[in-house]
């Protein structure tokens, strides 16, 4: 997939389950956007999976939540 050239949030999470993820997901776009001045634009979000977590010590989820951005 190509992904298109701009400006990006990214916010990395090490999350205890799969369950976590949808917080993590609110905590970006209800929290981290407005407080800093952006809001979202039209380009595709994206997650980047850092690791496997049956792999990881703690099971760790280890995730990169990446959403395209421009200001206010």
């Amino acid at each position: 997939m190509t992904i298109p050239a701009g400006n990006y949030a990214i916010a990395r999470f090490e999350l205890t389950g799969s369950d976590k993820y949808e917080g993590a997901w609110n905590m970006v776009y209800g929290s981290w956007l407005p407080e800093n001045g952006y809001q979202p634009d039209d380009r595709p979000c994206y997650e980047l999976y850092h690791n496997d977590p049956k792999e990881h010590p703690q099971g760790l989820h280890i995730v990169d939540i990446c959403v395209p951005v421009r200001p206010l």
